[in-house]
């Protein structure tokens, strides 16, 4: 039987990636919540899908599970409360960043809850092929390499990625929280050795990052994250025992290097929606009860580290 679903937030990522892919899977949406009751019903009425509301209340009495696609500040706050009415809950990336100390023993509710984080490209075929490839081998170095352009003007709808008070960060908690979140589940939760931050919005969040990581096993890493006018690259390179492998750019499916000696040159593309495994991951875990493809343990991890990250960065250069 499909699951009842109920969506909170009608920004792109719902309408683009998050109601076609629950439609394409056969899911039935029941609600769809936001501020703007009047935007959520006609989201509700584009998609064919039920009811919209200002009420969060009312979506959580009427549907089976719960998907978060707001701000990043509402994040945390909007999966506790469908926790608490006893619901499984999908939230998008970053769970929360920097809760307040206060917030925090209420978060470790989520422990015990039936709760996944959108970090979708743990499922992407050219990624679960590398983990194959990794198994039982010592990572010796990582390295991230992302550039890419974004600087939304005063009147952008996304212009809220660049306040951290909304959106928990910038550069890194955006497009390198799922970097970030590939090198916990490949290594574990790692520490920060030095980190430098640069060139920032006028509302705060940063536009480049540069991060040193080490894990306990000896391995390193570097991250290096850029909103900028240089030539977009996405590169993700690992070094290990018997070869390496690079995913280049990311999320084209392709994967290059050597094992043992043996060149590795695969093409294993993502598909077109993104959402389209992670929605069908999701709702297999609920009906399973079993773990989604990334629990909440592990997206916490993710937000330690980004946190760890501010905490310990320096200017890059000067700030304007």
């Amino acid at each position: 039987m499909p699951l009842r679903w109920g969506v909170a937030g009608y920004g792109d990522i719902v309408r683009k990636r998050a109601l076609p892919a629950l439609l394409s899977l056969g899911e039935t949406v029941t609600c769809v919540w936001g501020r703007d009751a009047a935007r959520a019903q006609r989201t509700c009425d584009e998609f064919g899908a039920g009811f919209g509301t200002a009420d969060y209340g009312k979506l959580l009495g009427a549907v089976d599970v719960v998907y978060v696609a707001t701000p990043v500040a509402t994040h945390l706050p909007l999966a506790m409360a469908a926790a608490r009415a006893g619901l499984p809950v999908l939230a998008e990336k970053p769970l929360g960043v920097l809760p307040a100390p206060a917030e925090r023993p209420a978060a470790d509710e989520l422990d015990d809850a039936h709760v996944g984080v959108a970090y979708y490209r743990r499922l992407a075929p050219a990624v679960r092929r590398a983990l194959d490839l990794l198994s039982g081998r010592a990572i010796h170095e990582v390295v991230v390499d992302y550039r890419g352009p974004f600087d939304p003007g005063p009147d952008d709808p996304k212009l809220w990625r660049t306040d951290p008070a909304l959106s928990g960060g910038g550069v890194l908690a955006d497009v390198g929280s799922h970097r970030l979140d590939l090198l916990c589940l490949l290594l574990g939760e790692p520490v920060v050795t030095g980190a430098r931050t640069g060139r920032r919005f006028p509302l705060g969040a940063e536009r480049e990052v540069r991060a040193r990581l080490a894990w306990p096993s000896g391995a390193t890493g570097e991250v290096d994250t850029v909103w900028g006018p240089e030539p977009r690259r996405d590169h993700l390179r690992l070094t290990f025992d018997g070869g390496r492998l690079e995913l280049d750019p990311l999320d084209s499916g392709h994967l290059r290097g050597t094992v043992d000696g043996v060149p590795v040159e695969e093409f294993l593309p993502p598909p077109a929606n993104l959402h389209i495994p992670l929605m069908a991951d999701f709702a297999r875990s609920v009906r399973d009860g079993t773990a989604p493809i990334c629990p909440v343990r592990d997206a916490a991890a993710v937000d330690r580290l980004i946190s760890a990250v501010y905490a310990a960065a320096t200017p890059l250069e000067e700030e304007t």
